[in-house]
């Protein structure tokens, strides 16, 4: 570390420490300061105390830069004359520097001391002290709901999940089928925990058909929760900001299933809002249910169908007691827990039957087992520290008033996200990282390693939360959100239409959230006043590409803000930046990802200080800067899914690289392979394409993979349109790319050699879980992957060169001891177009849960005999394999397509199935009337299947039928199973009648959809349960709808859909 660099942590800390903690600890102790005078004080000092970072930080870029020119003979004398042993002596004529560093400190040192003289007008103890909770280097990770920590809340909790399940459920509610039940309480108190408890548990896991949590806050956007629903639905995300178009995917998306939401943490008190939001719900199956959670019984009644809500009172005292000794004692020592517990029990009666408030100190007290540290916090004068137009609790104070200094700043920082942002932990670290937050990092420890502690920290201390449906994410409740707003007070702010005027010359750092189509110029006015501003952050509630951003910002905004650490242009319709971005010496983190660059300036390798660049899915990008070596604090490049045709040369000059995402290999003039060789440190996922441009072997031993010992995650990759190929080369380059033995994850793309590695089925890879090997189309044989003892996830596709897979497939399976693939639960072969027979009868894959057989067109034989965790089978265009399907006790998912008649029929000795997908067949065979637990299944693409079998009506636990493009032309009488619920009928052009008799053994069907039966003439009658009709595409269709609703031939109706239906 350089001596300026000491010098900007020491002196910021400092400031903080001696002049800002002590005051503020003796202003909660006493009552009789004026509160206004101190917190103005405070924040002068502040302000004063960011100045100097500034300054610190571009004197420490500047002498850096001297050093790197002129070598280390450049002296630190002048950071040594910098440096103040107090704040007195800090006096420009003691620093040999220009004018300008010393005008700025001149200016600094006359307000220091005008701040200085006014601390003596308050009454303000000197040398204050105070218990110092420091941070715990070591964490227990915990689940995404962990139920032993809830206290209090079993009976409300099986009240409304036995509500959920009852039939009382699907028929006592005013919405077409989907009951709204409401948690109210006030805030901390556990609707969200209780709502997640429900939400996970398994009863409601197999109730229903699909699951979807959202987030809903005060802000009740329409579009933007309908879009969060679909995605989840969908599992894939959608760009739309129209509502309607949103609404019908979403409808469809529902259509027939039974579905559970939860609308967590709404405040919408419109009905018009609701109206607007609940109409595709009316698309899913009765039964559908939806949770919410508010702290306002007016916006309960709003949207509940039930009589009344339920309301979540406090916890009693023992409840809370439970609780907090929970957190508190855990793995504590007896006799001191019997020391504390008294102490403790004091602590529990102020928190006032609070979960989050129990939690959080509970959490901070676990750090201290002394007597003294307890009563310092039970006596506590922040215990009756009231802050007026705020529902911050003592509590909560409490707990962030015993953090650590840097945790302190980490945790005020992230005020200026809105609320209900969902946190990723990475991007959070980089983000505290480049803003000078995490100073106290060891020698031993990247600061990266540090800021992932800290973050822990707060996780364990409840300021974060995990999210119910991702682990990946976290949340931050509402009334912390709250608290870090307050202490951050006017040097954080979060720009939105209502909070402009909070821009002001103090502010240090800004969010925003981004238009949903048009960033105009006028928005961002209030920044010209930030001179100081250190974060440009955009943020957003979902995920916004293409947005139009006014190039005011960029030329004419940006460049005034020269304090700026933080800079993001994500997802902005952006073609390329300012040569002024390269004035921005201060900035550390700049994210240009999502956007239509295609050239940075060659300017931004002027920015000395910068630590992380993002550009992933920058498509048009195909070049960066030339001298991007000049980088030397570059620690993190994300250049994932971009258009780069080499990376540039000079590239072994960013040694301090911790992520690197990709690297082209170049050709005459790019950047060689051998330049990884000085990037020790790179860690997480590294994909190295365009291998054939590699010109010398030994280029790629000196790029020294198995050195990296941090890489979780390598692609390897050959550009596969190249032409001139030389395999010798091929076979040689891949053995000379073995990584290191942690590796996690690998690829193999595009290889043209004839064999694979040694190295690529060693034991020694014990950290291995997933594999693929993909186009290696000259390969005659398969590695030994068998021997990857923790392997769980292959893939191989299109390995054209391989007619069998045996033996060597496996590894040695002569030792009794040795079982290969013990841990693999996914087996991919696809596209494998000569492979011919697979050994592996006596093969046991005791692990394997998933197997995918497609497009293997010449494959004879063999499957496994026997796969005990089974649970989903795909079988597709393979019409050679003639044998039987394996004996899979607990499979559930069954997917055929092209397959021989006796494969098809051994599907009815797989009893377990519950779901059955069968295409382009000659028949469905009567073995398949055993199937007595299947719920689903679906029928497509037979055009020589004239008939449905009558097997179907056997199927006595089939709830869900589905055929299409099928040339029956009626069905039998006596066809529907007894408990099917849903048909649909789907492109059958010969189809021309549904008899009245088909439903004479069925009084449960509800979903009847048609479409695309061109001959179709009639339905049949009295389908007393039928809820669904939908007709689309079917001309010759007689329906007399008026005379049978006349006579109430559709009695349940509630949904009728017809389109393109003359109506005879």
């Amino acid at each position: 570390m350089f001596v300026a660099e000491a010098a900007v942590s020491s002196i910021f800390d400092l400031v903080l420490e001696k002049l800002v903690a002590a005051p503020l600890l003796e202003y909660a102790r006493r009552q009789n300061i004026r509160e206004r005078d101190v917190k103005l004080w405070l924040d002068d000092l502040k302000s004063l105390a960011y100045d100097m970072e500034d300054v610190l930080d571009e004197f420490n870029t500047e002498a850096n830069l001297q050093i790197l020119i002129h070598g280390p003979q450049a002296s630190t004398s002048k950071v040594h004359k910098l440096i103040p042993t107090c704040f007195a002596a800090c006096h420009p004529t003691s620093v040999i520097f220009n004018a300008k560093i010393g005008e700025k400190i001149e200016k600094i040192t006359r307000e220091l001391d005008a701040v200085a003289k006014r601390k003596h007008d308050f009454d303000l103890m000197k040398g204050v002290g105070g218990l110092s909770f420091e941070m715990e280097e070591r964490l227990q990770t915990t689940s995404l709901v962990d139920e032993s920590s809830i206290y209090g809340r079993d009976a409300k909790k099986e009240a409304i999940i036995q509500f959920l399940l009852s039939e009382k459920a699907s028929g006592d509610n005013g919405d077409n089928g989907v009951s709204v039940v409401p948690i109210v309480g006030m805030g901390g108190v556990g609707k969200t925990t209780l709502a997640q408890i429900i939400y996970h548990d398994k009863r409601v896991e197999s109730h229903f058909d699909t699951r979807i949590w959202v987030c809903v806050s005060d802000r009740f956007d329409v579009i933007g929760i309908t879009k969060a629903i679909l995605e989840s639905v969908t599992h894939s995300s959608t760009d739309s900001k129209n509502l309607d178009s949103l609404q019908n995917s979403l409808k469809n998306g529902l259509n027939g299933k039974k579905f559970f939401l939860v609308l967590d943490d709404v405040w919408n008190e419109k009905p018009q809002n609701w109206d607007a939001l609940k109409a595709p719900f009316r698309a899913g199956a009765q039964g559908s249910m939806i949770i919410v959670t508010t702290r306002n019984e007016d916006v309960a009644s709003i949207m509940r169908t039930t009589a009344s809500s339920h309301h979540l009172d406090v916890l009693s005292y023992e409840e809370c007691r439970l609780l907090f000794a929970k957190h508190a004692f855990a793995h504590m020592n007896t006799n001191i827990r019997q020391k504390l517990e008294p102490i403790g029990e004091k602590i529990v009666r102020k928190c006032r039957g609070l979960p989050l408030a129990a939690k959080s100190l509970g959490s901070l007290l676990h750090a201290k087992q002394d007597e003294n540290a307890w009563n310092e916090v039970l006596n506590n004068g922040i215990w009756d520290f009231q802050i007026e137009n705020s529902d911050i609790l003592p509590a909560l104070y409490l707990s962030y008033h015993y953090l650590p200094t840097n945790l302190k700043r980490c945790f005020a920082y992230c005020s200026i996200f809105p609320k209900d942002y969902k946190f990723e932990k990475r991007n959070l670290v980089l983000l505290w990282m480049a803003e000078g937050l995490l100073g106290g990092s060891k020698r031993e420890e990247t600061i990266e390693d540090y800021g992932n502690m800290c973050f822990d920290n707060l996780l364990s201390r409840s300021f974060f939360q995990q999210a119910s449906d991702d682990e990946s994410i976290f949340l931050m409740h509402d009334l912390i959100h709250d608290l870090a707003q307050f202490v951050s007070g006017k040097f954080c702010s979060s720009l939105d239409d209502e909070k402009k005027s909070q821009i002001s010359k103090q502010t240090r750092h800004s969010s925003y959230v981004r238009a949903v189509q048009f960033e105009l110029s006028k928005k961002f006015d209030p920044f010209y006043k930030a001179h100081n501003l250190r974060t440009f952050l955009p943020v957003h509630t979902d995920y916004q590409y293409g947005i139009f951003l006014s190039k005011e910002i960029s030329d004419l905004l940006l460049p005034t803000l020269k304090c700026l650490r933080v800079l993001s242009l994500a997802c902005y319709q952006i073609v390329e930046l300012p040569h002024s971005i390269g004035t921005l010496k201060h900035l550390r983190y700049l994210d240009l990802s999502y956007t239509s660059i295609r050239r940075l300036p060659e300017s931004i390798t002027n920015l000395f200080n910068l630590q992380t660049l993002m550009l992933s899915n920058c498509y048009s990008l195909t070049h960066l800067p030339t001298k991007m070596g000049k980088l030397i604090n570059l620690r993190h490049l994300d250049i994932s899914a971009t258009s780069l045709k080499e990376m540039p040369m000079g590239m072994e000059g960013l040694k301090r690289l911790r992520t690197l995402t990709a690297f082209v290999v170049g050709e005459d003039r790019g950047a060689k392979i051998k330049e990884l060789r000085g990037m020790s440190h790179l860690g997480g996922r590294l994909c190295i394409s365009k291998l054939q441009n590699v010109v010398d072997a030994m280029d790629v031993f000196e790029a020294n993979l198995k050195g990296k010992e941090r890489l979780d995650e390598l692609v390897m990759q050959w550009d596969g349109d190249a032409t001139a190929r030389d395999l010798q080369k091929e076979t040689t380059v891949l053995e000379k790319l073995q990584p290191h033995n942690n590796l996690k994850e690998l690829t193999i793309k595009h290889y043209c050699g004839e064999k694979f590695p040694n190295w690529l089925g060693e034991h020694s890879f014990t950290n291995m879980v997933y594999m693929q090997l993909h186009d290696c189309k000259n390969c005659s044989s398969l590695p030994s992957l068998g021997q990857l003892g923790s392997l769980k996830e292959l893939s191989i596709m299109r390995i054209d060169g391989v007619q069998k897979v045996g033996q060597e497939f496996y590894g040695n399976i002569g030792s009794s001891s040795f079982k290969p693939f013990e841990a693999l639960e996914i087996l991919r072969f696809e596209k494998m177009l000569e492979w011919e027979e697979w050994v592996c009868r006596e093969i046991e894959f005791p692990c394997l849960k998933v197997l995918y057989i497609k497009e293997c067109p010449k494959l004879k034989k063999d499957l496994p005999k026997h796969l005990p965790k089974l649970t989903k089978l795909e079988i597709r265009e393979c019409k050679q394999l003639v044998c039987c399907l394996p004996m899979a006790p607990s499979i559930r998912e069954l997917e055929l397509e092209e397959c021989d008649d006796v494969v098809v029929r051994s599907a009815g000795s797989l009893t377990s199935l519950a779901s059955l997908d069968i295409s382009n067949v000659c028949k469905i065979p009567d073995e398949l009337g055993q199937l007595h637990s299947l719920v689903k299944l679906y029928v497509r693409f037979c055009p020589e299947l004239k008939e449905i079998p009558p097997i179907l009506h056997n199927l006595t636990s089939l709830k869900n039928f589905y055929i299409q493009d099928c040339e029956i032309a009626s069905f039998p009488e006596m066809a529907l199973p007894p408990m099917l619920e849903g048909l649909q009928i789907f492109s059958c052009p010969i189809l021309e009648s549904l008899p009245e008799g088909m439903m004479q053994n069925n009084t449960t069907l509800q979903r009847l959809v048609i479409s695309y039966c061109g001959s179709l003439r009639s339905l049949p009658r009295d389908i007393d349960s039928l809820k669904t009709l939908a007709i689309d595409g079917c001309e010759k269709l007689e329906l007399a709808l008026q005379e049978d609703m006349t006579h109430n031939h559709y009695a349940s109706l509630t949904r009728f859909e017809i389109m393109v239906v003359v109506i005879l």
